[in-house]
């Protein structure tokens, strides 16, 4: 058994973890996708190693000397919290009648039910959000007007209350059919950078990155039947972890190039 914890990231600056491979076209460094859905993801290594670091700067000496091994592991033991790949919810998509929309997919609903039932998890309005998750529409459908949005003219539909992701993701909110949305996240915007030799500038490389105002959700987990004689010293070393995941004086950073400032993220616990 374990309790577990539903957080919504959020990037505060572009972000990207690289997968590793390339496209052999104009994008040099591709970011992380899902293997199924294409969507792009941050892999749970990934998300651990990055939290892994930003704890280890943030704990204090009152957490005990075991707390960074319970949560992480160490050179002899596993850690105990589990860590489970970051899905993307939504993305910024540009407007005529405001700089952005928070576009989302029925797919991407589907998922965040789908891993919420498994992980056991309550959402509210679940009802209304498998709605949107079943809609199969051909338009773009938005809470009110008429926008365009990345060129494509979107429409209202009185039938699907678009205000249930408002918690989850902000507004304004736009529902992009799956077929849609796949195609829109083809493009995303790639980032010109410097390769340097012995401080020279070189050759310039490509960058896929996701955009700020993105969304994406994530499950941690802790055993419940760890409780035995390390309860006094670790038993609420989870809910420390989780109190340093959501100070909303932090920000976290995830996935290369900190120096120049992206991947700067929030941490939501729903």
């Amino acid at each position: 058994m374990y309790n577990n914890r539903l957080y919504i990231i959020e990037n505060i600056t572009s972000l990207h973890v690289g997968s590793g491979d390339t496209n052999f076209g104009i994008i040099d460094n591709q970011i992380q996708r899902d293997a199924i859905t294409d969507y792009p993801t941050i892999h749970s290594s990934s998300l651990k190693g990055a939290l892994r670091e930003y704890c280890n700067h943030k704990h204090n000496p009152n957490d005990g000397e075991n707390f960074m091994a319970y949560i992480f592991g160490d050179e002899k033991n596993a850690g105990k919290i589990r860590f489970i790949d970051a899905h993307l919810l939504s993305v910024p998509m540009r407007s005529d009648t405001n700089p952005y929309y928070h576009c989302i997919s029925p797919k991407s609903i589907e998922q965040l039910l789908e891993f919420s039932d498994n992980f056991n998890i309550t959402l509210e309005h679940k009802e209304a959000l498998e709605r949107l998750s079943n809609y199969r529409g051909e338009d773009i459908v938005v809470k009110e007007g008429t926008p365009t949005i990345e060129d494509i003219k979107a429409k209202t539909n009185n039938s699907l209350d678009l205000s249930v992701l408002e918690p989850l993701i902000g507004s304004p909110i736009a529902l992009v059919p799956n077929k849609q949305f796949e195609e829109l996240l083809k493009d995303l915007p790639v980032i010109a950078r410097n390769q340097l030799e012995n401080g020279e500038s070189k050759n310039l490389f490509y960058e896929e990155v996701l955009p700020r105002k993105s969304k994406l959700f994530t499950i941690i987990s802790e055993p419940t039947y760890l409780y035995h004689e390390d309860k006094k010293p670790l038993g609420n070393a989870f809910k420390r972890f989780n109190d340093y995941l959501i100070d909303d004086k932090d920000t976290i950073h995830i996935g290369a190039n900190a120096s120049i400032g992206y991947g700067v993220c929030t941490f939501k616990e729903l």
